[in-house]
């Protein structure tokens, strides 16, 4: 691992390291991968909640793994995604390109904190005061973000120390996978999907009516607004010449089951 990595990790802590970059290196597929990269963080950081979230800036795709699973109301996601500029962390790293991971406590007052918009709209329910998170950069387009949050205790800098020292794996690990965006059948379901004359967006949208979610999870996977979920359905369906989301859903199914 190199000189990179600081001394101040302890010798029990180089093995849960070491653990944690083989899990991730070992997944096979983009869903394996993200939920390997979300056990490999919680082994080494404890945390009430832990999320790994991957960023497309050109395609505006999003890849979202938590645990625990679903750990934020429909709105909360939605007020994240008009909002997230307002996230202390966001702000911070958008104004300094930092490459070292940081707690909230780092760049905010946390009485403050806790009194601001995002907070009570985003972390209050579950009172999240206390946040760590590091944006990893894999390309022009793409940003892996890694961050965990607390009820009770702050992070610590051994904390960061260790984030910054299994960054570099989760990069490299991301860079190997040969569809870090999904798995197979997604990426061929969404080809066929673009066949019938939709847009990428709206095949992505298309494919998971197919998986039977609803707009508002549409909208959490997707990182969109549901408003903007709205108006890709309904785009779907008039391209589709169907009357109603079922009818439009069940066209779609009997179309990526046909061989």
């Amino acid at each position: 691992m190199g000189d990179a990595i600081p001394m101040l990790i302890e010798p029990r802590t180089w093995r849960e390291l070491f653990e944690a970059v083989l899990q991730i290196n070992a997944a096979k597929s983009g869903g394996d991968f993200a939920a390997s990269v979300v056990a490999g963080m919680r082994r080494l950081i404890a945390a009430d909640v832990t999320v790994f979230q991957v960023f497309d800036r050109v395609r505006g795709r999003i890849i979202t793994e938590a645990d625990p699973p679903d750990p934020f109301t429909a709105e909360e996601v939605a007020y994240y995604t008009a909002h997230s500029e307002e996230f202390p962390l966001v702000a911070y790293y958008g104004r300094t390109n930092d490459p070292q991971a940081r707690r909230v406590s780092d760049v905010v007052d946390l009485a403050a904190w806790t009194q601001s918009a995002y907070y009570r709209s985003c972390l209050a329910r579950q009172d999240l005061r206390y946040g760590l998170a590091l944006p990893i950069a894999i390309d022009a387009a793409t940003i892996v973000a890694l961050s965990f949050n607390r009820r009770d205790t702050d992070f610590t800098l051994h904390d960061c120390e260790l984030l910054d020292a299994f960054a570099p794996h989760v990069r490299l690990a991301f860079e190997r996978q040969d569809n870090p965006w999904g798995d197979r059948r997604q990426e061929d379901a969404e080809r066929r999907l673009q066949g019938l004359g939709l847009t990428p967006r709206e095949s992505e949208v298309l494919f998971w009516m197919t998986e039977g979610k609803q707009n508002r999870e549409i909208a959490a996977i997707l990182g969109l607004r549901l408003g903007t979920v709205q108006d890709h359905v309904a785009a779907v369906l008039a391209k589709l010449g169907q009357e109603n989301r079922h009818a439009g859903t069940v066209f779609a199914i009997g179309v990526l089951k046909a061989r």
